[in-house]
């Protein structure tokens, strides 16, 4: 890995001396710290299979927009090379950047404010990439409908291998309802197809985000940012707020209200939030399988996951009239 590091900071540096130190975070890819000379940057080494030339010119332009939109946080700008790229390809033809550094640490999700707070980062974030507009107008990412090409190793065919004969224990229970959820979701995705579209980030978790204090003062990870539903965003982030302050109404509430400082939704987005919501889980148990077949052990993931994805049905079964009614006091 030192060789690989060389060989990028070489094209961004005329140096020798650095110091690398591990991130808390960068499961995709390979993320590191660096600091030389007392300035810190992050490094960034693209796995392979997620990332190529298109994406990451993608992905560089979206931070540029974000970070020229006056926003009131930061997203990491890509850094030029010597030769001004914005990245470089090594010899084994994967991707490389050094990006900048922001101050931060990842926030707290106990206060109403935190959580009021969490909303309001996530509506700011819908809010302006609904204005971004991409150069390339024949890329735009993949969005999350097309669940079956998020990876290019999880297609049909590996997707139905790897439920066929489970590489570890998966409970007879989790894969039947996996196989009852993607029925579901075959027979009603053109419902999905008929929202409003815009550029989602599609992973606002609280561990892509930074906090200086009581503020947020950055967001990471654009690797999956692509052309999607508007309400992807709402959804994700209201399924972690959910996950992370087990089903609190208030904490729910708070996120809400945060979000709808930004964004508002239509009835017909609000009447498919659980489709939704199982859409999310299906599209990261198929990336997850992308991982296991690029020789990631997924393990541990994948059946958190799945287990967040039954629960999460379960509830939007019991609470989903309750959980509609308080969305739409504050965005219809």
């Amino acid at each position: 890995m030192k060789e690989k590091i060389d060989e990028l900071l070489s094209h961004y540096f005329k140096i020798t001396h650095y110091e690398i130190q591990p991130v808390p975070f960068g499961l995709t890819n390979i993320t590191k710290f660096l600091t030389i000379d007392n300035n810190k940057y992050v490094v960034r080494i693209y796995n392979s299979h997620t990332k190529n030339v298109q994406s990451i010119k993608l992905e560089a332009e979206i931070t540029t927009f974000l970070n020229s939109s006056n926003l009131s946080f930061e997203v990491p700008a890509f850094l030029p090379t010597l030769a001004r790229n914005q990245y470089i390809h090594f010899r084994d033809r994967t991707l490389g950047a050094v990006v900048s550094f922001i101050e931060g640490t990842i926030p707290e999700m106990a206060t109403i404010q935190q959580a009021e707070n969490f909303g309001s980062v996530v509506g700011e974030v819908s809010s302006a990439l609904l204005h971004f507009k991409a150069r390339d107008t024949n890329y735009k990412g993949m969005p999350f409908s097309r669940f079956n090409q998020l990876h290019p190793l999880a297609d049909f065919n590996n997707v139905d291998a790897f439920f066929n004969k489970p590489p570890f224990h998966i409970p007879s229970k989790s894969m039947t309802f996996y196989q009852e959820m993607i029925s579901t979701l075959e027979r009603k995705i053109h419902l999905i197809d008929d929202l409003p579209k815009q550029f989602v980030h599609h992973d606002l978790l609280i561990y892509n985000l930074l906090a200086t204090g009581d503020r947020m003062s950055g967001v990471l990870d654009f690797d999956f940012t692509s052309l999607d539903v508007s309400f992807m965003e709402f959804v994700i982030s209201l399924n972690h707020i959910l996950q992370l302050t087990d089903g609190s109404w208030k904490m729910v509430e708070a996120y809400i209200k945060g979000y709808s400082q930004f964004r508002k939704c239509t009835s017909h987005e609000l009447n498919q939030l659980q489709l939704l919501t199982q859409l999310y889980h299906i599209a990261v148990l198929h990336i997850y399988i992308g991982q296991q077949y690029s020789g990631v052990d997924i393990e541990q993931n994948f059946n958190y996951i799945l287990n967040q994805f039954i629960t999460r049905n379960d509830w939007l079964n019991n609470n989903g009239e309750k959980i509609n009614k308080l969305i739409a006091g504050y965005l219809l």
